[in-house]
């Protein structure tokens, strides 16, 4: 491929991220038309949610502030050859690297003892290829799922895209499952997001947030939004886990924080 030709298909991705996100940024007051700045307003949704024996954390009113992203669009694992002790597989389908140790590795009995030696793992690029670019996600984890993402100079990225689960079985590491999106890079200026409180009320006016229900936690992170041209996007978005107060049972929901809808889980 000539250096015109890679000139010009620079230029018709870059064209058409441009093109996709002015169409996101025309929506958003449409988005928002369910919400209101009227302090009486929102006195009554807080009303309305403690009437419906809905539990919150703190939430703040403070808006915070991020960027689109974008990342390249390929298979990183393709040319990986240095692992050791792992048989693996790739899927194009959900984009996911797959490995089986062939011998576990024991861990200790210990759960603090046993998260430092699952890190140490990770950060081992003879059984994980890019495992330091990963942080721990206490949240996402249990004791059979050790639940790592991708990290980067904007935030953590909290998405099944980039997305590290060591898998364990009776004090063993016996599997993982991987996905990597490589360097991210911002696409548009710094922008303003939504505080959390709005994302919650936004959350409740879309029926995501049930009656007597609890949200656990709610955090500001990176999630996937779409692609475009071979192009990964990214943006700003409230993620938060639902737990139902009688099953017991949770789910992650997620809020696009510049437009302030609800977005479709990828966790």
């Amino acid at each position: 491929m000539d250096h015109r030709r890679i000139e010009w298909l620079f230029f018709v991705i870059f064209l058409a991220i441009s093109i996709f996100l002015g169409i996101e940024l025309w929506r958003t007051p449409i988005q928002l038309s369910g919400t209101s700045s009227d302090p009486n307003t929102t006195t009554n949704i807080s009303d309305e949610i403690k009437a419906d024996n809905i539990d919150l954390p703190s939430l703040s009113e403070d808006t915070a502030s991020g960027y689109y992203l974008a990342a390249s669009d390929q298979n990183y694992f393709k040319n990986i050859k240095n692992l050791r002790n792992v048989n693996t597989s790739y899927s194009s389908t959900d984009k996911t690297f797959y490995a089986v140790l062939q011998r576990a590795v024991n861990l200790s009995t210990d759960n603090t003892k046993a998260l430092e030696q699952v890190k140490a793992f990770k950060n081992n690029s003879h059984y994980v290829p890019f495992g330091k670019q990963y942080v721990y996600v206490d949240e996402l984890s249990d004791d059979s799922n050790y639940v790592f993402v991708q990290n980067s100079k904007f935030g953590k990225v909290y998405d099944a895209s980039a997305e590290l689960i060591i898998k364990v079985q009776k004090h063993q590491i016996v599997s993982y499952q991987q996905g990597y999106l490589g360097e991210l890079s911002a696409v548009r200026e710094l922008q303003s997001t939504i505080s959390s409180w709005k994302a919650i009320q936004n959350l409740y006016i879309y029926r995501e947030l049930t009656n007597n229900s609890k949200v656990i936690w709610i955090k500001l992170e990176y999630s996937k939004l779409t692609e475009v041209k071979n192009s990964i996007i990214l943006l700003p978005t409230w993620v938060v886990e639902i737990e139902n107060k009688t099953t017991k049972t949770s789910s992650i929901k997620r809020v696009n924080a510049f437009t302030g809808q609800v977005i479709q889980s990828s966790m």
